[in-house]
């Protein structure tokens, strides 16, 4: 499995036949820097493995809102074609957007567009649009759930990706061109609501199709369904069970469970695993690694409930019970070592040291800055989710929002304060101009032209913000160290018997996968379409 990791390496180029319009270009660029900021690491799996003749049809579960979208935008070589809800075209700049990188309208039943008629006959053009791209090699981006969401998992898939496959193919057969391919992508967020988090996204095997109607050995409609909807009827199982297929992929290279709650339990316990596996140093490892490593974990969990459920059982309880102590002791796995270190003088006197440190730069210029620069907009942004995450229908777009509302308002409070303060501190005409300024830099500034302080003001807001970013996260992490060394100090800790009991429980996880083949292994094989991981893992037979 080749990894490509987006840190500050360059993107995927686009292949040379699939150039994307001038529009779509401009649009992308911005929206690479926009994926650099909000997430701190970007994980680009298996791009190479994208094949090179055929159009694609690219499907992704939806749990981030916009943000899906522009992940894949920004990663996904060549143009995209994205098949969009139709009342973000009537959203202000997002419609121009759009627009711009030739998205297509979809007309849903809840978005009151239309009549029934109006809006079938509308997405009918639509599919024969995407699939006539598909066609003639180019490449689509569909997402099958028709809505953006908070579960754990992929909701009912629509049919609309089968749909535009099967006619793409048909197209194609008839221009004699290569038939396109169905892709599914994996999305994996470590939390796509909050700023600065990880990512990863996956380019899984290309769907293999049953045979196309018509076609030997392809499947059959029953009476009632020939009855009900005549020849339509042999495209519509077809449809359908290619959804179904493509569900259940979806499901497993997303690794799918039924809550949040069960999902960060195999992360936790991947955790674990690779604390207790590491020995003294417990190295770091990318997201991508770490997506690997719950796969693995996801599978061995499943299956022993199946195998063993008793077992599993068990060890759930346990784990979860100790995974409560930890958290009401403020511990993580890979913190359960060197506690003399943690406890020791000097652990002391270098937190002190850079918890005062970062203190006293957040009560200067930097904090100041920071303030001045992201106040408003940012109590005005805080409004608004705080309004908007008391509709559940609208949880899952919290990310979305955050990040346009940032994107709109921030350069435009910017230009207006960079503007407004230069010409206090510096122009002739100002009343600052006869009052004794604090400080050396004020001063300074007083000298120098308005439009250029406006301009190293306007460069400076953002700067001080991502400072000031870092100063409060070493502040937090410091403060958090000196808790730690009190509690272990005062002895409110039981250390060894919480050490053993995480030893003994990343002992058993472990025993689960040691006699397994599992994702990731020499010897593991992709299960076949619609099966999960879990059903075709084996016992390892030497």
């Amino acid at each position: 499995m080749q990894e490509r990791e987006r840190i500050s390496m360059a993107w995927e180029k686009d292949p040379d036949a699939l150039k994307p319009s001038k529009g779509y270009t401009r649009v992308r660029r911005v929206n690479r820097a926009l994926m650099d900021t909000w997430f701190r690491e970007i994980s680009l799996v298996d791009l190479d493995t994208l094949p090179e003749e055929g159009g694609i049809v690219f499907t992704a579960w939806h749990p981030g809102g916009l943000i899906d979208p522009m992940l894949m935008m920004a990663a996904l070589p060549g143009g995209l074609t994205f098949a969009a809800k139709s009342p973000l075209f009537k959203t202000p700049i997002l419609g121009r957007i759009l627009r711009a990188i030739d998205a297509k309208p979809v007309f849903r039943p809840q978005d009151n567009v239309g009549d029934k008629e109006e809006r079938k006959k509308a997405n009918s053009g639509l599919i024969d649009t995407l699939s006539s791209s598909v066609a003639n090699g180019q490449r689509v981006a569909i997402f099958p759930e028709g809505i953006t969401h908070t579960k754990a998992h992929p909701v009912k898939m629509r049919t609309g990706a089968a749909r535009i496959l099967l006619d793409s193919i048909r197209k194609a057969d008839e221009m004699d061109k290569p038939r396109p391919h169905l892709v599914p992508i994996g999305l994996h967020y470590s939390d796509q609501h909050q700023f600065r988090e990880r990512v990863s996204l996956q380019v899984n095997r290309r769907l293999t199709y049953p045979p196309l109607p018509g076609e030997d050995g392809a499947l059959e409609p029953s009476s009632e369904e020939l009855a009900e909807h005549g020849d339509l009827a042999h495209d519509r199982v077809w449809c359908e069970e290619m959804t179904n297929l493509l569900h259940t992929e979806i499901q497993r290279c997303n690794q799918a469970q039924e809550t949040w709650e069960d999902r960060e339990l195999v992360w936790r316990a991947r955790r674990m695993i690779h604390t207790a596996r590491s020995g003294d140093e417990v190295k770091p490892i990318t997201f991508h690694e770490a997506v690997l490593g719950s796969r693995r974990v996801r599978a061995a969990w499943q299956y022993l409930a199946q195998n063993d459920p008793e077992r599993n059982l068990e060890m759930e309880t346990k784990f979860k019970k100790h995974h409560s102590e930890m958290e009401h002791i403020g511990l993580r796995s890979w913190e359960l070592r060197d506690r003399e270190k943690k406890i020791s003088k000097k652990a002391f006197l270098k937190n002190m040291i850079l918890w005062i440190w970062s203190a006293s730069w957040m009560l200067g210029i930097v904090t100041w800055s920071a303030m001045i620069g992201t106040i408003v907009p940012y109590m005005f942004i805080r409004l608004v989710i705080i309004i908007q995450s008391k509709n559940e229908e609208t949880h899952s777009a919290i990310g979305s929002m955050k990040l346009l509302y940032s994107v709109a308002l921030y350069p435009i409070w910017w230009i207006f304060t960079s503007i407004s303060i230069g010409w206090l501190l510096a122009s002739k005409n100002s009343f600052l101009q006869d009052v004794e300024l604090p400080g050396y830099i004020l001063p300074a500034l007083a000298f120098i032209p308005w439009p250029l302080v406006s301009l190293i003001l306007l460069v400076w807001w953002p700067i001080s913000a991502r400072l000031h970013l870092k100063l409060f996260e070493r502040l937090c992490k410091s403060w958090r160290n000196l808790r730690l060394w009190s509690k272990l100090r005062s002895g409110q800790v039981e250390w060894q018997d919480l050490i053993e009991m995480h030893h003994q429980l990343a002992k058993e996880m472990a025993s689960i996968g040691e006699g397994l083949i599992l994702p990731g292994d020499p010897d593991w094989r992709d299960p076949p379409y619609g099966k999960e991981d879990w059903e075709v893992v084996h016992l390892r037979t030497s």
